[in-house]
C-alpha cells in the first residue's frame, strides 16, 4: 500500500474558495427578497414593463453561467487554477466595489453585476479541480459539501439581512431606503473575501494528495457520454426542471411573495424555502440510502414538487376562500424541502446511471441543464413587468407533471440494489419448465 501526505493548508484554501462562493451568491440575490422595494427606489430609472428591472440582477448569473461556464474550464486548463482564480477575485473585487459605490444608478449596478457574474463563473466552475489537487480521495465528497454548504448559507444570510437593512414597508415613507448601504457594505465584504483568495490561494500542495487521479472530461465529451447512457436523456431533463424551478422560485422569491399577497418584501418566505431545502437535502437522500432506492425517493420528490406549485399557483384564491393565511409557511417550506432534496438525491442518482463516467462530469452537466431551465423561464417571468407569473406557474405545473410520468420510466439505480433483488429480477426473465 503507498501512502501519500496531505496538508493542512488545503483547509485555508478550503475556506478561501468558500468565503468568495458565499459573498457571491449574497450578490446574485441581493435584491431577490426586496425586489419591489429596489423597484421603487430605481422607479425613475427603470421602465415597470421592461425586462430591465431589479429582478434582472438574478437572470444575469444564470446566463452568464450558461455562456461562460466552458470557455472558464478552457481557461483554468490554459493558465492554471491559481492565476485563474486570481483574474477572477480581482473581477469580483473590483466589480463588487463599483456596485457599492455606484448604488445609486442601475445601469452602473447592472454592469457590476456582469463583471461579478463572470468571477463567479470562473470560481464555480474551479471547485472540482481544487479538492481533486488538495484533499485524498476520501476527503473530496467531504470538502466538497462544504462549497454547497457555503453557497446555500450565503443565500439564506441575503434573505435575512436585505430586509433588515432596506425599507420594504410600502405604506411608509422610508420605503426602499437603505439600497446603498446594502450594497456599499455588501461590496466591502465581497472585495475583502476576494482579496484573501489572491493571497492564500496556492495552485497545488508539494507533492500530489491522492494517488487517485481524476480525468475532468469537457463539457461536450460529457454530454456525448451522458446521452449514450441509457435513460440519461429523460432524467436530464426532469432533473434540470427541479432545480431550474428551484432557482426561479429562489430568484423571484419577492414577486412570489406579492402573488401570495403578501404587501411587506420581509424575506420570511425566502428564508423558510431555504430552511425547508436543508432539511429535504439531509433527510431524503439519507432515506434513499437506508432503503436503497434511489427512484422511488426522487419520484417522491418530483410529486412534492409538483403538488406544492399546483396549491401555490391557486393559492391567491383559496385565500379568498378563507384559507388561514400561516399555510403560505407551510407551503413554501413543504416546497423547499422537496426542491432541494432532488439536487444531491439526482447527482448521487445520475452517478450510477452513469457509471463508470466520472462525477465531475456528470455533475457539470446537470448543473448547466439547471442553470438553462431557471434562465428560460426566469425570461418568461420578466415579460412586461412580471404579468405572466401565474401563467408561468400554471406551465410550470404542466412540465412537472410530465416529468413526474417520465420519473416512473427512469430505471432503478444498478449500483444501488442489493444482490437479493438482483436475483430476483433475474429469475422473472427465467422460464422454468416442470
Amino acid at each position: 500500500m503507498k501512502s501519500v501526505s496531505v496538508y493542512s493548508y488545503r483547509w485555508v484554501v478550503l475556506s478561501a474558495l468558500m468565503v468568495v462562493i458565499m459573498a457571491s451568491e449574497m450578490q446574485w440575490l441581493v435584491f431577490a427578497p426586496v425586489s419591489r422595494a429596489a423597484s421603487e427606489f430605481y422607479r425613475d430609472q427603470i421602465n415597470p414593463q421592461s425586462m430591465l428591472s431589479p429582478d434582472i440582477l438574478t437572470l444575469i448569473h444564470l446566463v452568464s453561467y450558461l455562456i461562460f461556464s466552458i470557455p472558464a474550464s478552457f481557461l483554468i486548463n490554459k493558465i492554471g487554477l491559481k492565476w485563474s482564480l486570481r483574474s477572477a477575485a480581482i473581477s469580483i473585487a473590483v466589480f463588487s466595489l463599483m456596485k457599492g459605490f455606484g448604488a445609486q444608478y442601475f445601469n452602473v449596478v447592472v454592469i457590476s453585476q456582469i463583471g461579478l457574474s463572470l468571477g463567479h463563473v470562473i470560481v464555480l466552475t474551479s471547485v472540482t479541480s481544487v479538492t481533486n489537487r488538495w484533499f485524498p480521495f476520501k476527503e473530496r465528497g467531504f470538502a466538497t459539501g462544504l462549497v454547497s454548504f457555503a453557497q446555500y448559507l450565503g443565500l439564506l444570510l441575503i434573505m435575512i439581512i436585505a430586509p433588515r437593512v432596506v425599507g420594504t414597508n410600502p405604506s411608509l415613507y422610508e420605503y426602499g431606503s437603505g439600497l446603498p448601504s446594502l450594497l456599499m457594505v455588501l461590496g466591502i465584504i465581497t472585495s475583502i473575501s476576494a482579496v484573501a483568495v489572491i493571497f492564500l490561494f496556492k495552485e497545488k500542495p508539494p507533492t500530489p494528495s491522492s494517488l487517485e487521479t481524476v480525468e475532468i472530461k469537457s463539457f461536450f465529451e460529457s454530454f456525448v457520454l451522458l446521452l449514450h447512457k441509457k435513460h440519461m436523456a429523460g432524467f436530464m431533463i426532469i432533473f434540470g426542471l427541479s432545480w431550474g424551478l428551484f432557482n426561479v422560485f429562489i430568484a423571484k422569491i419577492d414577486t412570489i411573495t406579492a402573488f401570495v399577497k403578501i404587501e411587506n418584501s420581509n424575506g420570511i418566505l425566502g428564508v423558510l424555502l431555504l430552511v425547508g431545502g436543508l432539511v429535504g437535502s439531509v433527510l431524503i437522500p439519507f432515506l434513499s440510502d437506508y432503503y436503497r432506492k434511489r427512484k422511488l425517493f426522487f419520484s417522491i420528490s418530483i410529486l412534492g414538487i409538483f403538488l406544492g406549485v399546483v396549491i401555490f399557483a391557486f393559492y391567491p384564491n383559496l385565500i379568498e376562500r378563507g384559507v388561514p393565511f400561516f399555510i403560505v409557511y407551510i407551503l413554501i417550506a413543504f416546497l423547499g424541502f422537496f426542491f432541494q432534496s432532488t439536487i444531491p438525491l439526482g447527482y448521487q442518482y445520475a452517478v450510477e446511471l452513469t457509471y463508470p463516467v466520472q462525477e465531475a462530469s456528470s455533475q457539470g452537466v446537470l448543473l448547466f441543464n439547471g442553470h438553462l431551465v431557471g434562465a428560460v423561464i426566469l425570461v418568461f417571468m420578466n415579460l412586461n413587468g412580471g404579468e405572466y407569473v401565474e401563467w408561468v406557474l400554471i406551465a410550470s405545473i404542466a412540465l412537472l407533471f410530465a416529468a413526474l410520468f417520465g420519473s416512473l420510466f427512469v430505471k432503478e439505480s444498478p449500483v444501488i440494489v442489493t444482490e437479493e433483488e438482483r436475483l430476483k429480477e433475474a429469475s422473472k426473465k427465467e422460464w422454468v419448465h416442470q
